[in-house]
């Protein structure tokens, strides 16, 4: 296992970590899947009070009994208007016992935005009681994650608080690079979540594979994808099973560093793959809201991801959770979107294609 700085926070983290979320419900089968990471060199471990059904926390504290020392665990806690510096406190102090520990390497301060980052910092806010544990030794570094826009995220990693800062990324989801680019800048450490995109890219696709020679899988492409980002620390997998472990453990260690020439030209094809997407569409949303109620940018993302990804599978059954007046075929070429859209992308036909595409028998 191959180990990388964490930002300039000090801490050398694996390049392949664990995220706790998706932990088998028996808890023996927990303990094994977690004692074989920590066996191949895993060393961060990251939870949420309500993953598994509200037992995460529970079950990580299985798992890490004995390797304390070895490993760290990552507690997380959000605030809300109504956070303060004690309520704060006694959370935190509740998740370390669940935990079994009396310090945590790291506190993700989670589900942040730029909005919450005003309640955080308010005066006997939440970042009081952060501050005072971290001054007693009760939590050793600071991070952030959440989902709000990389805009967002840039200004929230520009406040200097943190030394991490957890998104999602992966090959079907790079809008947080900017973000991921500017943490790089500034020393703070990025642990990438949903790396294999939540399972969507375990899917076999020989169109993604085709992009680096002698890759053997679509999950062992998208680690790859996520680990030749210079700015990225680790990549955060969740893993249910010892077959889950042992195919990401061996993709990152049978992997080398990908050199600067690789990189380059891996990001070339990335980016070919990328204009095929979008000569139909950005994901801009400016298109919104559909008279109808299309949902424009979840149709157009479905059919990228079936024809320029492969991901056919995966494609369609998300285009069938779609309701029906989501769907291209419930368009009535009105012709609105097209009137907002800034690329001026001939929408409607386009439409058409994506009704072609998955709803035609």
């Amino acid at each position: 296992m191959r180990f990388r700085p964490l930002g300039r926070s000090g801490v050398m983290v694996s390049e392949l970590s664990f995220g706790c979320g998706r932990l088998p419900e028996d808890d023996e089968a927990s303990t094994r899947v977690i004692h074989a990471a920590i066996d191949a060199g895993c060393n961060y471990f990251e939870t949420a009070t309500f993953y598994c059904n509200n037992l995460c926390q529970q079950k990580t504290a299985l798992g890490v009994r004995g390797f304390t020392d070895r490993v760290m665990v990552s507690a997380k806690q959000g605030v809300l208007p109504e956070t303060t510096a004690d309520s704060y406190r006694r959370e935190l102090d509740r998740q370390l016992t669940v935990l079994g520990v009396d310090t945590v390497e790291w506190l993700q301060v989670g589900w942040l935005t730029l909005e919450a980052l005003t309640v955080l910092t308010k005066k006997g806010g939440a970042l009081e009681a952060i501050q005072q544990a971290m001054g007693e030794g009760i939590v050793r570094h600071i991070g952030f994650t959440g989902h709000d826009t990389p805009v967002n995220f840039i200004q929230v990693l520009n406040s200097g608080l943190f030394e991490s800062m957890t998104v999602t990324y992966n090959l079907l989801n790079r809008s947080y690079e900017p973000a991921i680019a500017r943490a790089r800048e500034l020393g703070v450490g990025v642990v990438a979540m949903n790396p294999v995109g939540g399972g969507v890219l375990a899917e076999p696709s020989p169109e993604l594979q085709r992009l680096i020679p002698g890759v053997t899988s679509t999950a062992a492409l998208a680690l790859r994808f996520v680990l030749a980002n210079p700015g990225v620390s680790t990549a955060c997998s969740g893993m249910a099973s010892l077959e889950m472990v042992a195919d990401n453990i061996a993709t990152v260690e049978a992997a080398p560093e990908l050199s600067e020439e690789e990189r380059a030209r891996f990001y070339a094809v990335i980016r070919q793959f990328e204009a095929l997407g979008e000569q139909f569409c950005t994901g801009c949303r400016y298109c919104l809201p559909c008279p109808q109620g299309v949902d424009i940018p979840a149709c157009f993302r479905q059919y990228n991801i079936d024809t320029v990804y492969g991901l056919k599978a995966h494609a369609r059954g998300a285009y069938q959770g779609l309701s029906e007046a989501q769907r291209a075929s419930a368009c009535i070429r009105c012709g609105e979107c097209e009137a907002r859209c800034p690329n001026h992308l001939p929408i409607m036909e386009q439409l058409e294609q994506v009704c072609t595409c998955f709803e035609s028998t």
